[in-house]
């Protein structure tokens, strides 16, 4: 999937509630060893997300922007990195993806890592 785009919905600074949220296409990311791909079929906006872009959970969990929020994920697996060994492509999953600001790990997107 490398090289193609998928939409998402981001923010790019924190405020602004449901009207800073933004439709954008952003490139497919490529899991590394240890992660997995996935196709969404199931997403959540939580309290922990909007609490996120509100900007509450700034001194502990600040973001680098643009962000793509969500927690909660369910799908379809589509591609898996070599560390890998007990999901295969195909699988379907539920996970909760904590964030770092190591890389997005974005989870409203129609495609995952």
């Amino acid at each position: 999937m490398a090289g193609k785009l998928m939409h998402a919905v981001q923010y790019f600074g924190y405020g602004g509630g449901p009207s800073g949220l933004k439709y954008v296409e952003v490139p497919v990311p490529i899991p590394k060893k240890d992660e997995l791909l996935l196709k969404l079929e199931a997403t959540s906006i939580n309290p922990f997300d909007w609490r996120i872009q509100k900007g509450v959970l700034r001194p502990f969990m600040p973001r680098k922007f643009p962000h793509i929020p969500g927690t909660d994920v369910a799908g379809e697996v589509v591609e898996v990195g070599s560390g890998v060994k007990s999901i295969k492509v195909g699988d379907k999953v539920v996970a909760t993806i904590y964030h770092s600001d190591l890389g997005p790990k974005p989870t409203n997107p129609s495609i995952v890592l």
